[in-house]
């Protein structure tokens, strides 16, 4: 009796493949030589290969989901930073009233005029981001004195603003990292009001987007490697970085991000649609036939073997299935012997 081990194959798929099999003369108990007279078999060579049951999806090259650009000031916008901009430390994202709203690095956002006498965490991030500036003459702690007020006046200065030695709030807006401009909520000559977005950014790399249903969400496990091959182009390691359910008409989906180190790779424009294949078990060097070679040996599985002239069934142990073959052992059986095979 044949042990069955049965790795990533519809257990369906299977039984259909072997009541075909044995429809056609191709196995059971009993089954005997067939007759010298017998049309030549139809018959494929067992081979050693690696197998890998992978799963196909469909993403879209883009720079990921976009976030709002919110500001703290009330004026005119007179200029705003145009789509696919880059905006990193001491970039200006928009003007209000003529006056740049610019860009600075860091976890806390601004809350607060920053002016001599003030001191905290975010006085710190403030002079952190004036040192990598370029700006000198003060250090860099949590205490906003007369030193970092000259260096203000510098940075002031080199913007355009009055050289006030103090930081309003909404004259910075801080960012985790530089980002890249996707949309202009707000034009030239609109308002800008505190907390409406202008902008609209996204990360500066460009990632592959894959949109999953329920049935595929469980694939989603940040951290897992993928692979994408753009159409035409060289396939390329990916990794998923992100996921989010998200409800879209009423249906639940998951929007998987897929971040992909090697850009230059990604080629192609954005939109351009990918395969993402996500492997989900791998065998190396084992041997295999294809799945139309089973047949049904009382409740386990055989092939019909060809070889020195005659043919006998030797039942097998099964593993894995994937690419239309099945990973088969069995003493005696191995790499080039001639199996018999249905509809090949």
């Amino acid at each position: 009796m044949s042990r069955r081990i049965v790795i990533g194959v519809v257990a369906g798929a299977v039984t259909v493949a072997v009541a075909v099999l044995a429809t056609l003369g191709y196995g059971g108990r009993g089954a005997r030589d067939a007759s010298p007279a017998a049309p030549p078999p139809k018959t494929a060579a067992v081979t050693r290969t690696t197998l890998v049951d992978a799963v196909h999806l469909t993403g879209k090259v883009g720079y990921g989901t976009a976030e709002p650009f919110a500001g703290r000031l009330t004026g005119t916008l007179t200029k705003v930073a145009a789509p696919g901009t880059l905006l990193r430390r001491g970039d200006v994202a928009y003007r209000v009233d003529d006056q740049p709203v610019v860009v600075l690095l860091g976890e806390i956002p601004s809350y607060r005029e920053l002016a001599v006498g003030v001191k905290g965490p975010d006085v710190k991030q403030f002079k952190e981001n004036l040192r990598a500036l370029g700006y000198r003459g003060f250090t860099v702690d949590s205490v906003f004195d007369g030193s970092t007020a000259v260096a203000v006046k510098q940075w002031q200065k080199k913007l355009g603003l009055a050289e006030t030695g103090f930081v309003e709030l909404g004259r910075v807006t801080y960012l985790a990292a530089p980002v890249r401009v996707a949309e202009q909520k707000q034009r030239v000559g609109e308002q800008a009001a505190p907390g409406t977005p202008v902008l609209t950014v996204t990360g500066t790399d460009r990632s592959v987007t894959v949109e999953l249903d329920d049935k595929k969400a469980a694939l989603a496990k940040v951290g897992t490697k993928v692979q994408v091959q753009p159409a035409g182009g060289k396939t390329i390691d990916g990794t998923m970085a992100a996921a989010e359910t998200v409800q879209d008409g009423g249906q639940t989906k998951t929007v998987l991000t897929v971040s992909v180190a090697d850009q230059s790779a990604l080629g192609g424009n954005d939109g351009d649609s990918v395969d993402v294949v996500v492997v989900r078990a791998e065998k190396k060097d084992v041997l295999t036939v294809p799945i139309v070679a089973l047949l049904a040996v009382g409740d386990g599985y055989g092939v019909e073997v060809f070889s020195g002239g005659g043919r006998r069934i030797v039942p097998v142990t099964v593993g894995m299935f994937a690419q239309g073959r099945v990973e088969v052992s069995a003493p005696g059986l191995g790499e080039g012997t001639q199996v018999g095979v249905a509809g090949q």
